[in-house]
């Protein structure tokens, strides 16, 4: 080759080498971003309680409290490789028992692993850093609008059916979601793939030992006649394997077998009169078949094969008169078996009534799930969340790893009625109020079955259907007849002095009557089974059956003879022999007032004052609230100050809530037993004064080493419950 020639070429190679980068950067060049938060927070309470950074978890070992100093962060990662193409990710520590007073991790080991006593091995102490929330977005431009691969939270989708995954779970949920439209958008679709959760997605909160390939399928579709008129569906298939026991010959590879199937489909329609009127309804069906023939009592789901249907109907009527007063109306009906795995579970509320207050949300007076049982706290306190409640459409509740002043979800399986909603506006005036009438599906007696045994049902109980409030995810108890009444009114209205004083305030009241057991059949036993005068003593051969094989006996249990020093004889508990030793009843009437003001352009401060009395009778001693829990029939006076702040400075945000909850109980446990008094061995156990009356309840053995004696004290109780979070984020 001649130089020339030879020369020539090196400078075309030059060239393009340096040229052809440098075009390419010009096109498009890839782009990082990197950002992120630190939270802080400070959480002092007077009870003491040091298990962990949060209020309040049901889950075993994980510990929670309301003392101690934790700080995490977050780093937030987006990479946008070119125009169809991003990755996001985080990665993010997470509040548990990453205590300042760890030292950043080293705690002695302990056994129970609570108060950041795990050591530096165990990420619940150890400050970890774990990888969340990634995924790649593509938008190829045809086929489909985008594709999600990996991490999601799946809000798109519908509460009923896939909810929006909770915060502290959302990016630990992966799947595949894929979306699309045609018709310039008139129509459009989400098409997803998740893989179930294995810590909470299906029976006993598991899915089971093999979980690789268990995943929920969902799909929905909407279509936009015009402005007016859009029609949608939904579906959502689940299916949970397990390796077949019976596939003995692995040289063709393991079979897999069912364990549980859930699907639901749903049909929507929404009619839109212009901006004066909105109309939009919901039907959903679905199918859930768990192969066991009991359910466990901790499951979210019923054992064995259930179908039903839930449907609402929404109606916005929006000042129409042109005077500032619109309405809102619901009709709403959940089935008692309707079931779907993965509906949301607390981010999203599926009714319009306020529903229950969250200050009382656990049974007894106390807020203990089991406050009967010696040494045994109160996980959230008296002053409970300090929010109302929020309807889930399903018993897979999760109100774990919340702090007291966070959403609080309760189940709304099995309600059916309506609700009008009110809403008044004129200038620094605003005014709404509500009626809701609610029933309920789950309205039977023995489950709706005579042929089941009421201690081996097909439903899970939790925690029994007993307290001031209801259990937050108890929709299901052996006999039940219901109503709730709720009515609610709140104003709020800014005066015109200085920067704007906003002045707020509620009236809240319930009536609620439910009968429970209200056929005589099912009585436990016959009516001579314990004789009123004479010699005293039951005979619990005498028992009822209310089918063959089958007695309310098998629940609730004859009382002992009671003596007393004096020689006075008694039963331990009324004898349960009559329909209305188990009637609900409670007057419940709340009202708040309370005031805020900007300060400064950083600073809003409000002070509220809230106030309870509750009117309940919820079953005598021979209901003894299921034999488990604290029984709270009586007059309950509770109130509550709160103090709120907010700050901002350039950046950092601070804010605080500072509660303060007191009160009294005086219980109300009717007649037909004798009552004993605390000796000093129970005002030990139970924190009681010595002498103090109560009575003990059915497994009440205190001399059995292998017993768990209870008491239920009948002395009026005060209750003082301190309280703060404050927070600093910085976002960079």
């Amino acid at each position: 080759m001649k130089m020339k020639s030879m020369r020539k070429g090196a400078v075309a190679l030059t060239a393009a080498a340096t040229l052809l980068p440098a075009a390419s950067m010009a096109q498009e060049a890839p782009k990082l971003q990197i950002g992120g938060t630190t939270y802080t927070k400070w959480l002092l309470g007077n009870s003491r309680e040091q298990g962990a950074m949060y209020n309040f978890t049901t889950v075993p070992g994980e510990g929670y409290g309301e003392n101690g100093i934790g700080t995490e962060l977050e780093l937030l990662l987006n990479a946008r490789l070119s125009s169809a193409v991003e990755v996001r990710g985080r990665l993010h520590s997470r509040f548990s028992q990453n205590f300042w007073s760890n030292g950043g991790g080293f705690g002695k080991p302990g056994a129970d692993c609570t108060s950041g006593n795990c050591g530096e091995f165990d990420p619940r102490s150890n400050q970890y850093i774990k990888l969340r929330g990634l995924a790649v977005t593509l938008t190829p431009g045809y086929l489909i609008d985008s594709a999600t691969i990996g991490a999601n939270d799946f809000g798109q989708f519908d509460p009923f059916v896939i909810g929006r995954i909770r915060y502290i779970d959302r990016d630990n949920v992966y799947g595949l979601l894929f979306q699309g439209s045609a018709f310039d958008r008139k129509l459009t679709w989400d098409a997803a793939r998740i893989s179930l959760p294995r810590l909470w997605a299906g029976p006993g909160y598991s899915t089971g030992a093999f979980h690789a390939t268990d995943a929920t399928y969902g799909f929905q579709t909407k279509y936009s006649f015009n402005d007016m008129v859009d029609v949608g569906g939904i579906f959502q298939y689940t299916y949970d394997s397990e390796l077949d026991p019976q596939d003995f010959n692995l040289d063709d590879g393991r079979d897999l077998a069912p364990r549980y199937r859930n699907g639901v489909g749903g049909l929507k329609a929404g009619l839109h009169l212009g901006s004066s009127v909105d109309v939009r309804g919901a039907f959903y069906r679905s199918y859930s078949n768990v192969d066991e023939k009991t359910a466990n009592r901790w499951t979210p789901v019923p054992a064995g094969r259930h179908e039903d249907n839930t449907f609402k109907l929404d109606v916005t009527v929006n000042d129409p008169l042109e005077v500032g007063l619109s309405l809102n109306a619901q009709v709403f009906s959940i089935g008692s078996d309707y079931v779907s795995i993965m509906a949301a579970r607390r981010e999203s509320d599926v009714l319009l009534t306020e529903g229950y207050d969250a200050t009382f949300a656990l049974p007894g007076a106390s807020n203990r799930t089991f406050g009967i049982y010696k040494g045994n706290g109160s996980r959230i306190g008296y002053g409970g969340w300090t929010s109302e409640a929020q309807q889930v459409a399903t018993i897979n509740v999760d109100n774990e790893f919340t702090d007291f002043d966070e959403p609080f979800a309760q189940t709304a399986i099995g309600w059916k009625g309506a609700t009008f909603n009110p809403v008044f506006s004129n200038g620094a005036l605003d005014i709404s109020g509500e009626y809701s009438y609610i029933s309920y599906n789950t309205n039977w007696q023995a489950y709706g079955d005579d042929t089941m045994s009421i201690t081996n049902p097909l439903y899970p109980t939790f925690e029994g259907d007993v307290g001031v409030g209801h259990p937050f995810r108890t929709a299901y108890q052996p006999f039940q007849d219901k109503k709730t009444h709720l009515l609610v009114g709140k104003a709020r209205y800014v005066l015109d002095i200085g920067r704007g004083i906003d002045v707020f305030g509620k009236v809240k009241y319930i009536h609620e009557n439910d009968k429970r057991l209200n056929d005589a059949k099912y009585l436990p036993y016959q009516a001579d089974a314990c004789p009123t005068t004479g010699t005293l003593g039951c005979d619990d051969k005498k028992t009822n059956e209310y089918s063959p094989g089958n007695s309310t006996a098998s629940l609730y249990k004859q009382p002992d003879v009671v003596t007393l020093e004096d020689g006075t004889q008694g039963y331990r508990w009324k004898p349960f022999d009559s329909i209305d030793d188990d009637d609900r009843v409670m007057d419940y009437t709340t009202f708040s007032l309370g005031a805020g003001y900007q300060f400064t352009d950083d600073l809003y401060l409000s002070l509220n004052y809230a106030k309870y009395l509750v009117d309940l009778k919820d079953g005598n001693t021979a209901f003894q609230a299921y034999g488990d829990h604290e029984m709270a029939s009586g007059q309950h006076d509770k109130n509550q100050l709160t103090l709120k702040a907010k700050y901002i400075l350039a950046g950092v945000e601070f804010g605080a809530e500072a509660g303060y909850a007191f009160g009294t109980y005086t219980p109300d446990f009717g007649t037909g037993f004798l009552a004993e008094t605390a000796d000093a061995q129970i005002a030990k156990d139970f924190g009681v004064a010595e002498g103090s009356k109560g009575f003990s309840n059915t497994w009440g053995d205190r001399n059995s080493p292998h017993d768990r004696y209870m008491w239920q004290s009948m002395a009026t109780r005060e209750f003082h419950h301190m309280r703060l979070k404050a927070f600093m984020k910085a976002q960079f």
